[in-house]
């Protein structure tokens, strides 16, 4: 029994870290794919900002690799009314110069709940 305890406490040890996906740091585009990875910590104002913020950023850095410059603005507005308040988020995001447009989907997402961290993967489309 005593012999088991080490391999054990690793096998109990590796389930307990976060296994983040490997195009969090080290992704490989296909040929001729542009995209960017966007990483962004808790947000003062909330899950809606943290997601826009990664957003934004895996923008700016397909922007930088096509040497495109990239213009955000998040824009956060409360409501009330007799029925009670909400809070809403919009996000504007106009990428462009000299004529040149650029549009990016989502590929993937992965929200690390230990560090608090989301990550978005965006590459360009076509």
């Amino acid at each position: 029994m005593i012999r088991f305890f080490p391999a054990l406490l690793l096998f109990i040890l590796l389930g307990c870290t976060s296994r983040e996906p490997s195009w969090v740091y080290n992704y490989k585009p296909k040929k001729g794919e542009v995209c960017g990875v966007g990483t962004a910590g808790i947000h003062i104002r909330g899950f809606a900002y943290q997601r826009a913020t990664a957003i934004a950023r895996a923008i700016d850095e397909i922007a930088r690799q096509k040497g495109v410059t990239v213009s955000t603005q998040l824009e956060h507005f409360m409501e009330s009314s007799s029925s009670g308040a909400y809070s809403s988020l919009r996000v504007y995001s106009v990428q462009t110069t000299e004529g040149q447009t650029i549009r990016a989907r989502i590929v993937e997402t992965y929200y690390d709940r230990e560090r608090q961290l989301f990550h978005v993967l965006m590459c360009e489309e076509r």
